[in-house]
């Protein structure tokens, strides 16, 4: 087995043991200051936490990659993280949680940031879609695993957070056995966090797009399943099947990308997003087809990731590969304090129609600046 294979397999379980504890420990810190009788707006701050993180963090990133290598530097995060998530039956008051929910972003973004960028770096580009999408559909696959040790442990005492620490710990083990990894190139960035929206602005305009739907959309749909007249089980299956999608075709989108020009397939899945969030009023009541719908809406928008970690990768080495994937993450977090609470408005102005809309101008947006730097390119230069 090669030095790259090796990195890969270990990459891999990594993820799929990180994603179980990130899909654990969000809804355990939200069901635990429920109990304690917290008021709900701060409940929605202290999940805002992780985002601040991210920005934090996402700086230092690229300095620290290049110090330590990808290899000590994650299972540094790793180590931190554990310790973190240690920490909350540590210390009962929130002003404490909110300072461990910012590291826990820290943490979250320096581990997906760096996976991401290794990942890139060590595929095929004859591959490198297929691979990307496998990342995905794995990483959100166990995430929507995690959930599922609270009704078997409950949510009181040190057990849930003994059993995703234990998942952190077993995450760090595959990287014992890559060996240290550098950067392909030690060139200085020709580029830096802010000048990537110059770069890359299509690229932008997608992770924005994608954004709204893991923070507004999963937040907020089945919300718009109950006020569209739905039971509180049947609202929660919606968030399930839409997340089911991404699992199930992350991949074949990446294949996709493979087969096919990469920013066409990019373009198309956002059509996709936008000609689901267009029907999603229609088919509240038409019981399958409604189900059929959500998967598919889910599969788009893992297609638009999948299709710009693909597009990032094939056009970036070095430090321009992690001064991209820290763009990414740095943009992930402006959305995620951005479309929530702009969400809830327009729910708030139009009940519940303003769920839809938010969704057909932000995919309507974004089709129509991908298009239009498609159609309006004077050569065959890289369109990103």
């Amino acid at each position: 087995m090669t030095n790259n294979n090796r990195a890969l397999y270990a990459i891999f379980a990594c993820v799929v043991m990180y994603g179980f504890t990130l899909g654990l420990s969000r809804p355990l810190l939200a069901l635990l200051l429920e109990a304690r009788g917290i008021d709900r707006s701060l409940i929605g701050l202290n999940a805002a936490m992780p985002a601040i993180g991210i920005f934090l963090s996402t700086p230092f990133i690229p300095v620290l990659v290049e110090k330590l290598g990808m290899q000590r530097f994650l299972l540094l995060v790793l180590a931190l993280d554990l310790v973190t998530l240690l920490q909350f039956p540590r210390f009962d008051h929130l002003y404490a949680w909110f300072a461990l929910g910012i590291s826990l972003g820290a943490m979250t973004n320096c581990l997906l940031v760096t996976s991401e960028t290794w990942i890139n770096e060590i595929v095929t580009d004859a591959n490198r879609g297929r691979l990307m999408g496998l990342y995905n559909g794995l990483l959100a696959a166990t995430i929507a695993l995690g959930p599922l040790v609270i009704p078997a442990v409950g949510i009181q005492g040190w057990t849930p957070f003994l059993i995703g620490a234990g998942a952190i710990a077993l995450a760090a083990l595959p990287l014992l056995w890559t060996g240290a990894h550098r950067l392909s190139t030690q060139d200085e960035p020709s580029f830096n966090i802010l000048s990537f929206v110059w770069v890359a602005p299509t690229l932008v305009v997608a992770v924005l797009l994608f954004s709204a739907k893991e923070t507004a959309g999963n937040s907020l749909l089945p919300v718009y399943g109950i006020r569209s007249g739905m039971s509180e089980a049947s609202a929660a299956v919606m968030l399930t099947v839409a997340g089911l999608g991404g699992v199930v075709l992350s991949y074949p989108m990446g294949w996709l990308a493979d087969r096919f020009n990469r920013y066409g397939v990019l373009v198309c899945c956002g059509l996709g997003s936008l000609l689901g969030a267009i029907l999603l009023p229609y088919a509240m009541n038409s019981g399958i087809f409604l189900y059929l719908l959500l998967f598919g809406w889910g599969g788009a928008f893992a297609g638009i990731y999948t299709a710009v970690l693909t597009l990032i990768g094939q056009h970036f080495r070095g430090r321009d590969l992690v001064t991209a994937n820290v763009s990414l993450g740095m943009l992930w977090g402006l959305g995620s304090l951005i479309w929530p609470p702009l969400t809830g408005m327009a729910m708030d102005i139009r009940d519940p129609g303003g769920f839809p809309v938010v969704f057909i101008a932000v995919s309507l947006l974004f089709v129509l600046f991908a298009t239009s730097r498609l159609l309006w390119r004077r050569d065959n230069s890289v369109i990103l």
